[in-house]
C-alpha cells in the first residue's frame, strides 16, 4: 500500500531519562492546545480592546501580563509558537483549527491578513516590552509596520495569488530546428529528450545546491533554479515520454534531490495534459521542485535510516511539511501555491494524512498531482528500507487507493499517460 511508502501519523506516549513511562503525548499534546487556545483569545480580546482605549489602559495592561504570563508557560514547552495563516485557515503549531474553534479567531486573522501577515513566531526569551509593542503596533490602523525582534518574528505575505501576476522569467531559448528524418518528428523528439535530460541533470545539481544552502543556513540562490525551469518548461512537450526524461539515483546521498526532480518531471506531465501552459507549468515547477524543502531541517540519520522508524523518529520526519511550508513563506518571488505544496503534499485525498489539518482541509489539485508523483518515484525508487517495486505494482497501489489517498480522476489520467507513453516507446 502507498502508506508503506509514505510516512504515516502515529500516537506515543513519552519517556523520561530513568525510563519511566510519563502522560501519553496524546494528553499532553490537548492541554497544550487548550493553553494556546485560551493565549490566542486573550491576544485576541488585547487588540480589540486597545482598539477601543488605549495600550496603557490599566485593564489592557492587565491582560497584557497575563498573556505573556500564559506565552512564557507554552514556551517553556514548545520553544516556539509558529502562526501560519492560508486564505482564511489559521495554522497553529503544525496543525489547523477546528472548524468548531474557527469562529473564536476569525477577528485574529481578519487582523493579520489586513496587516499582510502570513505567519509570525512568539520564541522562547521573549519579553513583555517586546509582546506589547507587538500588540500595540497590530492593534493600530495606523501602523504601518509591525515590531520584529528576537522574542518575535513575523513576515508579510510575499506570494502570489494568481501564477499570472508572477515576475516573468527571463527571455527564453527558441526551441531545436527540425532534423532529418522521414518527417522529422521522430529526430526531433530524440534532440528534445537528450536537451531535457541534460537540463534535468543541471536542475539536479542546482536543487542540491539549493538544498545544501537552506541546510547550511546560508543564502540561498532560487534564480538559477528559477532560470532553468524557464528553459524546462519551453522545451517540455506531452507528446514526449516523461519515464524517458527521470533523473537516475547516483548515490544514496542524492535520493532527496533526484527526488524532488523526478517528481516535479512526473508532475508537469500531469499538469500539462489537463491543460496547464506557460506561466502556470512554470510556477508548478517551481513548487515540485520546493516541496520537500522541509526535510534539510531533517536530521541525516533519519532520513537515511535502513530501518524502521521509531515514533519519536516518525513525529520528526513529519514536521518536514510545516518547517517547508514556513521556510518558503520567507522566500520572494515564489507562487503561493509552493506553500501549499510543501504544507499538503502529505494529506491524502479523504483528509487523513499529516499534518492534521482536519477531513473538511480540501488540498490543492497540484499538491494532489505531487502525491501521486511522490508515491510513483518513491516506490520504484531503490531506498535502504525498501526495494523498487515493478511499474505493475505501482499501478495497483495508485488504482486500490483511489478515493483515499490519491484523486480517482488524477490516478485515471497518470495511468493513461503512463500508458500512452509505453505505446509510444513500442
Amino acid at each position: 500500500m502507498a502508506q508503506d511508502y509514505l510516512e504515516a501519523t502515529h500516537t506515543a506516549t513519552t519517556e523520561d531519562q530513568t525510563g519511566n513511562m510519563t502522560l501519553p503525548r496524546q494528553k499532553q499534546a490537548k492541554l497544550l492546545e487548550q493553553k494556546i487556545f485560551t493565549t490566542l483569545y486573550l491576544l485576541r480580546t488585547i487588540i480589540t480592546n486597545t482598539r477601543l482605549y488605549s495600550i496603557k489602559n490599566e485593564k489592557v495592561q492587565e491582560m497584557i501580563s497575563k498573556a505573556f504570563t500564559s506565552l512564557s508557560e507554552i514556551l517553556k514547552v514548545t520553544r516556539e509558537l509558529t502562526l501560519l495563516t492560508i486564505d482564511n485557515d489559521l495554522i497553529i503549531n503544525n496543525k489547523a483549527i477546528r472548524p468548531e474553534e474557527a469562529e473564536h479567531f476569525t477577528l485574529f486573522i481578519t487582523i493579520l491578513k489586513q496587516k499582510e501577515i502570513g505567519h509570525v513566531s512568539f520564541r522562547k526569551g521573549i519579553t513583555p516590552r517586546e509582546l506589547m509593542q507587538f500588540l500595540s503596533d497590530l492593534s493600530s490602523p495606523l501602523s504601518k509596520t509591525i515590531y520584529n525582534g528576537p522574542g518575535i518574528s513575523c513576515g508579510k505575505l510575499g506570494l502570489k495569488e494568481d501564477p499570472r501576476d508572477t515576475i516573468p522569467p527571463p527571455p527564453l531559448p527558441p526551441l531545436p530546428p527540425v532534423m532529418a528524418g522521414q518527417d522529422g518528428t521522430e529526430v526531433r523528439d530524440q534532440a528534445l529528450l537528450t536537451k531535457l535530460r541534460s537540463l534535468s541533470h543541471k536542475q539536479l545539481n542546482l536543487a542540491q545546491e539549493l538544498y545544501f544552502s537552506v541546510k547550511q543556513k546560508k543564502d540561498s540562490n532560487l534564480q538559477e533554479v528559477q532560470d532553468a525551469m524557464s528553459t524546462f518548461i519551453t522545451l517540455f512537450s506531452e507528446n514526449l515520454n516523461p519515464l524517458a526524461m527521470l533523473t537516475t539515483l547516483k548515490s544514496g546521498d542524492e535520493y532527496t534531490f533526484t527526488h524532488v526532480i523526478n517528481v516535479c518531471i512526473l508532475t508537469l506531465a500531469q499538469a500539462e495534459s489537463l491543460g496547464f501552459k506557460g506561466q502556470y507549468l512554470y510556477d508548478i515547477g517551481i513548487t515540485a521542485v520546493l516541496h520537500d524543502i522541509g526535510k534539510v531541517f531533517i536530521p541525516d540519520e533519519i532520513l537515511n535510516k535502513p530501518a524502521k522508524l521509531d515514533p519519536k523518529e516518525r513525529e520528526i520526519i513529519e514536521t518536514h511539511s510545516m518547517k517547508g511550508a514556513g521556510y518558503i513563506l520567507n522566500l520572494s518571488n515564489v507562487p503561493k501555491l509552493a506553500v501549499l505544496a510543501a504544507l499538503e503534499h502529505h494529506i491524502r485525498f479523504d483528509g487523513s494524512g499529516y499534518p492534521n489539518i482536519g477531513r473538511n482541509w480540501k488540498t490543492h489539485i497540484i499538491s494532489q498531482m505531487i502525491s501521486i508523483a511522490d508515491t510513483f518515484d518513491a516506490m520504484r525508487s531503490c531506498r535502504p528500507y525498501h526495494n523498487p517495486s515493478p511499474e505493475q505494482k505501482i499501478r495497483e497501489v495508485l488504482i486500490s487507493e483511489k478515493g483515499s489517498t490519491f484523486n480517482p480522476l488524477l490516478v485515471d489520467n497518470f495511468l493513461t499517460i503512463l500508458s500512452r507513453n509505453q505505446s509510444q516507446s513500442q
